[in-house]
């Protein structure tokens, strides 16, 4: 493949940071390799699929065996996978390890995903890699072990305690209000009359459709042109 200008690299960038998410979204799935494997645009050694996700081989294995547990939908990095499809990748890596164990008389597996580029990641897909372990395979997944102050442990503890706990009360707020809407509703409704759709809809029931460009689960533009390499 002939390498790109300077030029055209930055006319690319440019290109990317106008794009709206939708924009970027279907640009990334035309140049990924993988969403060309899911649509059987490219040939790949398949060992499972469902409606959501697909299970290929490696062609460069850790172990024979290494599996690529792909969604079907493109995504970049985990924090753009809704959780229904995200529990449902998890638990086809569940099964997936099992057959592992079972057919390749492996002693273990690695589940592992790297969740951006100094995490590791190099596909702009996201994947589960399902790794077959035995003894002395000499697979080397060893994280370190470093000392940290006790003062550094607590103000870490208390930042991550602290976005986890936003994330929970913006979540438990939505729901207390919904419910609150959802019984003034229901005093003005005459008994044995459902409540309307659009009322439902409003206090935050299951069902309500999004604004475009709105309540989109995921990153943000800029996150994800940063993956892309643009600065």
């Amino acid at each position: 493949m002939q390498q790109m200008t300077n030029e055209q690299i930055e006319a690319l960038q440019e290109k990317i940071k106008d794009m709206s998410p939708e924009e970027l979204k279907e640009f990334q799935k035309k140049q990924c390799i993988f969403c060309q494997i899911v649509e059987g645009k490219i040939k790949a050694k398949k060992i499972y699929e469902d409606d959501k996700c697909i299970a290929i081989l490696d062609i460069n294995p850790a172990a024979p065996g290494h599996v690529l547990l792909l969604p079907k939908e493109h995504y970049t990095v985990m924090p753009q996978l809704p959780e229904d499809e995200l529990a449902h990748i998890f638990m086809a890596a569940k099964s997936l390890s099992n057959a592992i164990l079972r057919s390749l008389d492996a002693r273990g597996t690695n589940i592992v995903v790297a969740n951006g580029p100094a995490a590791g990641q190099k596909a702009q897909h996201f994947m589960v890699h399902i790794i077959p372990r035995k003894e002395n395979d000499d697979i080397q997944l060893v994280l370190p072990q470093k000392k940290i102050d006790e003062k550094d442990l607590r103000d870490i503890k208390e930042k991550i305690y602290g976005k986890m706990m936003e994330g929970f009360g913006a979540k438990k707020h939505a729901e207390k209000k919904a419910k609150k809407e959802a019984a003034k509703e229901e005093k003005k409704t005459p008994a044995g009359q459902k409540p309307s759709e659009k009322n439902l809809q409003k206090a935050g029931k299951p069902g309500r459709k999004p604004k475009p460009g709105k309540d989109k689960p995921g990153m943000e533009l800029d996150d994800i042109a940063k993956i892309l390499g643009v600065k």
